[in-house]
């Protein structure tokens, strides 16, 4: 297999691996068969459905209906997010099985709202109901977040916005989102280098508060079992279970086999955890290493089989390096971006880096910044009732960063008198060389 096939054999293999774990883990979930010990799992359907053999559940459903869209439009701008959402919210309406409690209530509150713009509907409904309750991280967001890793396999940086973009929109806890970064970086690091990524190593992508527990998560996950984790409907739980079951594989078969054995002998909620590992199991060892058994059973809504999943997987890439390629911000540029954010201003709000997205929308008054296309930077400011003014153009990038740096850190603290911007965002990073 040339270096070209293997690659295009791991990103087949993300979605078949997911839907074939969802389909795996189906009959057994919470105990609808029993499983003795050492049974290997077979895909025989029923379960809370109740399903045909091979059949996938919301997990997969979900995730299709993501990879959809990420194959016609991408998913960086808010008009395909929100195409997410309604395609969500019309699978509930005819074609959605065994649906999570959140997932329904959130989505049941856009299609009552019948708002022209769901994404913004959805998020607004699923932080509502996190102020209610205080619990909005299952895993059901975990479990569909697969395609977003494919979308963006030529940009990490807005890998990590969309993937909490769409985590967000029916999970409101950040724990969730977190889950759903993490797990993309995985799959995507998986497709490009065909070997299982150190999950530990990613936290880097996360909020610099969060890294340390989620490292811990990790470890204790690595030195237990699978079953160790169950209950797993919470979303820390459900991760944990599923990279518990790509280190710790049940038996001597294929890896890909074995830790999807694994997953679902963890119990509880196996078609998810199993889903979620399969993913990232297709991204490291590729759709063939799944046995044919099962890819001739796998099938599910909206009529979907094996080779219509490997043809979405193969469509969605082509769209997402076609789209990155058009819209790509240079790396200083995503740097003091991701400064910005982490020192507490909004992007879109109080700046904007042209190349990348807001979903949000801009607001009608910021700092942006830019390249031009004979390589010099511009730093304007947009006010006056739409007018813009031009602050600084230079090919010195030391001098701009420092301009745009002050002149958004001014802006937000105009606006948010009691809200404190902080100096230094990570004191064990340099964000660029001092001086």
């Amino acid at each position: 297999m040339t270096t070209t096939d293997a690659r295009s054999d791991r990103i087949e293999g993300v979605l078949l691996g997911a839907a074939c774990g969802d389909a795996l883990g189906v009959p057994y979930e919470l105990g609808s068969s029993s499983l003795a010990p050492g049974e290997e799992p077979r895909m025989v359907g029923g379960g809370l459905g109740p399903y045909a053999p091979g059949e996938w559940s919301d997990d997969t459903q979900m995730g299709v209906v993501i990879a959809s869209v990420a194959a016609d439009h991408g998913l960086r701008h808010v008009t395909a997010l929100d195409a997410v959402v309604q395609g969500w919210v019309d699978w509930l309406g005819g074609g959605a099985t065994d649906v999570g409690a959140q997932t329904r209530q959130v989505l049941g509150a856009v299609a009552a709202d019948g708002s022209t713009r769901p994404w913004g509907s959805s998020s607004a409904a699923a932080a509502a109901l996190h102020r209610r309750t205080g619990r909005t991280a299952g895993n059901g967001s975990l479990m569909r977040t697969a395609p977003v890793a494919l979308s963006f396999l030529d940009d990490p940086a807005t890998l990590t916005l969309a993937a909490r973009w769409l985590s967000e929109a029916t999970h409101h806890d950040p724990l969730a989102g977190d889950a759903c970064v993490l797990w993309c970086h995985a799959i995507r690091l998986a497709v490009l280098d065909g070997s299982l990524p150190e999950l530990a190593g990613l936290v880097g992508v996360l909020p610099l508060a969060r890294q340390e527990q989620w490292a811990g998560w990790i470890t204790d996950a690595e030195g237990r079992t699978p079953s160790a984790f169950a209950p797993n409907g919470y979303v820390v739980t459900a991760f944990q279970a599923a990279w518990s079951a790509i280190r710790h594989p049940a038996g001597d078969g294929r890896p890909l086999v074995a830790s999807l054995v694994a997953a679902v002998h963890a119990g509880d909620d196996t078609d998810t955890v199993a889903a979620i590992a399969g993913a990232l199991l297709g991204a490291v060892h590729g759709a063939s290493s799944l046995p044919e058994e099962w890819l001739g059973l796998v099938h599910g809504w909206p009529g979907l089989r094996a080779d219509d999943l490997r043809d979405l997987a193969r469509r969605v890439v082509e769209r997402g390096v076609e789209i990155a390629e058009a819209h790509r911000a240079p790396e200083e540029l995503v740097e003091v971006a991701e400064h910005l954010v982490a020192r507490g201003l909004g992007e879109g709000h109080d700046f904007f880096v042209r190349g990348r997205p807001v979903p949000s929308g801009l607001s009608s008054e910021y700092i942006g910044l830019e390249q031009l296309e004979d390589g010099t930077y511009r730093v304007w400011y947009l006010g006056d009732r739409g007018t813009q003014r031009s602050l600084v153009e230079s090919a010195d990038w030391a001098v701009v960063r420092a301009r745009f740096v002050e002149e958004s850190v001014t802006l937000a603290q105009a606006r948010r008198r009691s809200s404190k911007i902080l100096d230094d965002p990570d004191e064990t990073r340099r964000w660029w060389p001092r001086g």
